[in-house]
Order: structure tokens, then C-alpha cells, then sequence
């Protein structure tokens, strides 16, 4: 009876503290995720974002992060962001830019810890939602991130996509007013002209129509 209480009694403190941590781990997705909200929203452009996300994952991870922003299919200049004092330059390489570039085509994982490209030092993942807006590295090393971490990384990521089509249609949003209003002071503009063309070539009009007509009888 003592024995099959203690197991009982183990099986339940067991549970009770597997609980207790998906729910600790949870709050602290929780936070994380709402922190990061905060970050996106307060950010005003591309770079902005870029550092937000960056940093939060330097918080979530403790790992330096080489973030590429996306113009269309060609990836723009690496955002370097260390939590160590090394030298990040081989992370940068050739061959790591194309790793991250084979993301970028295929909109899938790769590199460290994956079987895709795995001899690259980084773990390289895609920031999409409708598009891919761009490409974010890990520097890892032997040890894979852990499904709690994993699902926390995912949902950065996913709000970072988020932010940066935000920013995307906000701007395009911009450009198009401005060619609106573009277009509407040319069109002012050519009114103008017209208008004060338009009254002397009616006189100019007017009096030669008269000279051809009524010539003969003017002295």
C-alpha cells in the first residue's frame, strides 16, 4: 500500500510539475510575443523592425543574428547583431549568403542543424506571411532549438513578416498619394496655361479671321 501511494504520489508531483512548466513556458511565450508586438509597432521603417525582431530573438535565443532584407528575389546587405565578441565575418561569407539565398527561392529552413545545406554555420529561416519579405540566420552550433524555443522563434518571425508588410503597404499607401497629388498639380498646371493661352489665340484668332475676310476695306 505505501508503494503503490508513493508512485501514485510521484505520478501526480510529476504531472503537477509538467503542468507548472508548460504554463510558466506558455506566460513566457506570452510576454515575448506581446514585448515584440509592442517593438513592431513602435517601429517607423525597414531597419527599425529589423533591430526589434533581432534583439528580441538575442533575448529569446542568446545567439548572434544576420538578418536579410529581401528586395524582390536578391537579398540586400546583411544586419549583423552579436551577443558574443567574435568575429562574425564567416557568417557573412559567400557561401553562407548563399545559403541564405537558397531560402530566400525556396521559402524553406536551412543550413545548421537541418538537412538542407547543413555545413553553413547559420540556421536560416524565412520572414514570410504573404511573401517573403526576408531571410533571418542563426548562428548555431552542434545543439538543435528545442520545440518550446522553435514555436517561440516561428511566431517572431510570423509577427516581423507582419510589421514589415505593414510597412510595405503604408509606404506604397505614400507613394501613391504623392503621384496623386503629382498628377493633380499638372493637371492644375496645364489648366493655368491653357487658360492664358487660350484668351489672346481667341483675339489673335478673332482679328485674322477679319483681316482675311474684311482686309480689303481697312485703310
Amino acid at each position: 500500500i505505501m508503494l503503490l501511494a508513493a508512485f501514485l504520489t510521484g505520478s501526480l508531483a510529476i504531472r503537477i510539475k509538467n503542468q507548472a512548466k508548460q504554463a510558466a513556458q506558455s506566460a513566457y511565450r506570452t510576454k515575448v510575443l506581446f514585448d515584440t508586438n509592442q517593438l513592431l509597432q513602435q517601429a517607423k521603417d525597414k531597419n527599425e523592425i529589423v533591430s526589434a525582431t533581432s534583439n528580441q530573438l538575442i533575448k529569446l535565443l542568446g545567439k548572434d543574428i544576420v538578418f536579410y532584407l529581401a528586395d524582390g528575389e536578391v537579398l540586400d546587405m546583411p544586419h549583423i547583431f552579436s551577443v558574443t565578441e567574435e568575429n562574425l565575418e564567416s557568417c557573412i561569407s559567400e557561401n553562407e549568403k548563399a545559403v541564405a539565398g537558397w531560402v530566400l527561392k525556396n521559402n524553406k529552413r536551412a543550413g545548421s542543424t537541418t538537412g538542407t545545406l547543413s555545413n553553413a554555420k547559420c540556421l536560416y529561416l524565412a520572414v514570410r506571411s504573404s511573401m517573403v519579405y526576408g531571410v533571418v540566420g542563426i548562428v548555431m552550433g552542434e545543439i538543435p532549438l528545442d520545440p518550446f524555443e522553435n514555436s517561440i522563434l516561428l511566431s517572431i518571425l510570423g509577427e516581423c513578416a507582419l510589421a514589415l508588410e505593414n510597412e510595405k503597404n503604408t509606404r506604397e499607401k505614400q507613394e501613391a498619394a504623392i503621384l496623386a497629388k503629382n498628377e493633380q498639380l499638372r493637371a492644375n498646371l496645364l489648366r493655368a496655361i491653357s487658360h492664358d493661352l487660350r484668351t489672346p489665340l481667341t483675339s489673335i484668332s478673332g482679328n485674322a479671321s477679319n483681316l482675311l475676310s474684311n482686309g480689303d476695306s481697312f485703310d
